[in-house]
């Protein structure tokens, strides 16, 4: 099958996620995949650099899978606040059009709504060849610009409402797209996947110890993940000397980068923590297994905001996939997947409360291993890789045989 796949971030520099899963799953299942994306995090180069409207074609190295084949199209923009998007939508939909037509694609996954969600699915109505949208996010919860939510929100209703399927992350996602006018028939539920090849149960964490000054028996704390102002580390880290009060030698490793890293830094220096808590910046995906591993156990502190509350960190998943004992804030869009204990989950409501948990979990190894035993055993009956993109694979045949029948009958 040729298939097209078109996102609104960049997909040759965003952490490895969903998109980069299916996109080279589908692709090592012997389906052609091109996938449209949008360099959301551009900058000039120069005073004179103000982009370029021609389409790119970026020969993009595989992110996930080494042996995996996507060939990638970016439509060229203005690089001038607040004409970047608009010369991008407009880029986009004569690019998405050349694409349709030349590698004569038969079905197209959306995973975008401001620049290209619109676009993606008139264009595919004219083209007779289904939509499928994959919901990951509430989408107008993620705009820094609290004035273009109503815009965003407004067109997520039309683009949910056109495409011909919906594959929602989680049932709380379901329940949203649903609250927006999606057919409910047209509503399936697809897990968040994980590559069970590389994330597993393993003692090779590489020297990581040594390299991060973690001693050779510590027990070791980890968080992975973009440094986001709702992380809830901030209180997590003032909540720190608490449990170094029960357990003096444990670390706490923050593998990963963001906006609120210098603000970390500056607790971790007024508590005088340096060599407690570590923060290693992002550090390549292949590495990501060998940081679990090295773990006691995982924590997901997220602050439930609009932004999270009905969200599944794919972190999750990875965590359990390496027999970790998770301890997490109860995010709804999380519990209603993995509901506690059975996979391999606690749930604590605040920092205090999720230090006090982890605390109980150090002194019990017995019961970590017994919540790392059942989120591996939940997450390879769940969340494989393979798994989900069969059923992908499968949904999409399902919506090229509908838009086929649609086309007879009329």
């Amino acid at each position: 099958m040729n298939i097209l796949i078109i996102h609104e971030v960049d997909y040759l520099t965003k952490v490895v996620f969903d998109i980069h899963l299916l996109a080279e799953g589908l692709s090592l299942r012997g389906h052609r995949v091109w996938v449209i994306d949008y360099e959301n995090t551009w900058r000039r180069g120069s005073l004179a650099d103000l982009g370029r409207l021609k389409t790119r074609e970026v020969n993009a190295e595989p992110r996930a899978f080494p042996k995996a084949a996507v060939s990638m199209r970016r439509p060229g923009f203005i690089k001038i606040p607040g004409l970047s998007r608009l010369s991008a939508a407009a880029t986009h939909y004569q690019e998405i059009k050349r694409t349709i037509k030349e590698k004569n694609i038969q079905a197209i996954v959306l995973y975008s709504v401001p620049t290209n969600g619109l676009a993606a699915i008139s264009l595919a109505c004219k083209n007779n060849i289904p939509v499928v949208f994959r919901s990951i996010d509430i989408l107008n919860r993620l705009v820094p610009y609290p004035a273009l939510r109503p815009m965003t929100r407004f067109l997520e209703k039309k683009v949910y409402a056109g495409a011909d399927m919906i594959l929602t992350l989680t049932p709380k996602l379901s329940e949203y797209v649903n609250s927006l006018g999606a057919d409910p028939e047209r509503v399936k539920l697809l897990p968040m996947p994980v590559d069970t090849d590389l994330f597993h149960p393993s003692t090779d964490t590489g020297g990581l110890r040594q390299r991060w000054g973690l001693g050779q028996k510590a027990p070791v704390i980890v968080f992975i993940g973009t440094l986001f102002d709702f992380s809830g580390l901030d209180a997590l880290i003032n909540q720190f000397p608490q449990l170094l009060k029960e357990i003096p030698e444990a670390k706490l490793l923050i593998v990963g980068d963001g906006p609120q890293r210098p603000g970390l830094e500056k607790i971790i220096a007024e508590l005088c923590l340096a060599k407690q808590v570590i923060i290693t910046g992002f550090q390549p995906y292949a590495t990501m297994p060998q940081y679990i591993n090295l773990a006691a156990l995982c924590i997901n502190s997220f602050l439930i905001t609009d932004a999270t509350r009905d969200i599944f960190p794919g972190k999750i998943v990875q965590y359990l996939a390496c027999g970790k004992a998770v301890v997490a804030t109860p995010l709804p869009g999380m519990m209603a997947v993995t509901a506690g204990e059975e996979q391999g989950v606690i749930y604590a409501g605040d920092a205090g409360e999720m230090v006090k948990e982890v605390i109980s979990l150090l002194k019990s190894p017995q019961r970590q291993r017994k919540l790392g035993q059942a989120g591996l055993s939940y997450v390879t009956g769940v969340h494989q890789r393979d798994k989900i993109v069969y059923q992908l694979e499968a949904r999409l045949e399902e919506a090229v045989k509908e838009k086929q029948s649609e086309r007879v009958s009329k």
